[in-house]
C-alpha cells in the first residue's frame, strides 16, 4: 500500500509541473523566475543523488522527471526572453 500512495503521490506531482508547464507555452509566455528554477534544479539533483544513494528508484524518478521540466521551463523562459 505505500509504493501505490508512493506512486499516486508521484503522478500529482509531475502531473501539476506538465499542467503548469503546458500552460506556460500555450500563453506564449516564460513563466519560471530563473534564479528560482536554478536553485530549484540543484535542489533536484541533490535530491536524485541522495536517493540512487540510498535506492529509492521512485523518489528518482520523480525527480528525474521534474528536473526534465524544470530544465524545459528555463529552456523555454529563455527563448521567450530573446524573443522580446
Amino acid at each position: 500500500m505505500a509504493l501505490e500512495i508512493g506512486i499516486l503521490g508521484a503522478f500529482c506531482i509531475l502531473g501539476a509541473w506538465l499542467f503548469e508547464t503546458f500552460e506556460s507555452v500555450k500563453n506564449h509566455k516564460g513563466l519560471v523566475d530563473l534564479r528560482f528554477a536554478a536553485v530549484y534544479a540543484l535542489g533536484n539533483v541533490c535530491l536524485m543523488t541522495y536517493s540512487w544513494l540510498i535506492g529509492d528508484l521512485l523518489f528518482f524518478s520523480v525527480n528525474l522527471g521534474i528536473l526534465a521540466i524544470v530544465l524545459f521551463e528555463i529552456a523555454y523562459t529563455l527563448h521567450t526572453l530573446g524573443r522580446r
